[in-house]
């Protein structure tokens, strides 16, 4: 006897199905992700992202735009402060030159002792320079690295010096040495006086063991009563004026070359020898030319004042 297949809603469903109050089919379940959630979750990930992105952009535009406006500010600090230094010795030298309160007789960079035009018994005055050559023989002065010593570098610098105060008719150059020897302070005094010296111009170089310190100083001595004091802020003026060097001003100490002297005395250290950039522009030919120029015309503008 065959059995009838009916539909027996008493019946167990198997597992895994589901059945259909309504037309009493089973119905298979599957599991599906939700698809929007997801979408969201992505869109607001890819926003937060993209924001990030762009903040961090701000910040790298705010850092640059801070680095540019540090920099430039940096640069007109330096630039007004080397202006700012400078232009009161631009100033001094050009009233030293051209009849301002300390020079009064006309002095002209260019044309400094032209007698061209002067009279016949102008030309028959001449001035006696002494050039004092710091160190020299046993007294070696600062040796740097590469085995440069001061006392060489500071007669190339008087050599210089003395061809440039050469040029002018009226201007007789004495140099205390011309060789490697040695010469006691009270030597180079008496050579001096015994040459009538109207002016006394010790050429030297500093040094330090820091290596940092660097530029031009002009020294007299602290018991000058001779006009040496406005000797040295004229040749100090004068130097910084053709060279590029930090202006350490004048100052007084008390010096055995300068000590009792007869004449206006002063004693110029050229730079430092410690620090390697001044060590390099004191050994360039070209920076040496320019300080002796330096040196020459503050000699000869301050003994044109006194005229």
């Amino acid at each position: 006897m065959t059995k009838k297949r009916t539909n027996n809603p008493k019946s167990t469903p198997n597992k895994g199905t589901r059945t259909n109050t309504r037309n009493n089919r089973p119905q298979t379940r599957t599991a599906q992700r939700p698809t929007k959630p997801r979408k969201n979750k992505r869109q607001k990930g890819l926003h937060r992202k993209k924001s990030s992105i762009k903040r961090k952009k701000q910040l790298i535009v705010l850092v640059v735009l801070i680095a540019v406006i540090s920099i430039v500010g940096f640069i007109g600090k330096k630039t007004y402060d080397f202006v700012s230094n400078i232009w009161p010795n631009v100033i001094s030298l050009k009233n030293s030159m051209t009849g301002g309160a300390i020079d009064t007789s006309h002095v002209n960079t260019d044309e400094q002792y032209d007698v061209s035009d002067e009279k016949e018994a102008t030309l028959q005055v001449r001035h006696n320079v002494f050039i004092d050559v710091g160190c020299g023989g046993n007294e070696t002065g600062y040796i740097t690295d590469d085995k440069t010593k001061e006392k060489d570098l500071n007669l190339v610098i008087a050599k210089k010096v003395a061809k440039e105060l050469n040029k002018q008719e009226d201007i007789n150059v004495i140099l205390s040495r011309q060789e490697d020897i040695y010469m006691s302070s009270d030597e180079r005094k008496s050579l001096a006086e015994g040459q009538e010296a109207e002016v006394f111009v010790s050429i030297h170089m500093a040094a330090e063991s820091s290596g940092k310190a660097t530029g031009v100083e002009t020294i007299y001595s602290k018991d000058a009563k001779d006009g040496s004091g406005d000797f040295a802020s004229l040749m100090q003026t004068s130097i910084v004026a053709f060279v590029k060097a930090e202006n350490r001003g004048t100052n007084t100490y008390d010096m055995s070359v300068l000590r009792d002297n007869s004449m206006p005395s002063i004693y110029i250290q050229c730079g430092f020898l410690s620090n390697s950039t001044e060590e390099k522009n004191l050994k360039d030919e070209t920076y040496q030319n320019e300080l002796a120029k330096g040196i020459a015309q503050g000699i000869l503008t301050y003994i044109d004042a006194k005229k």
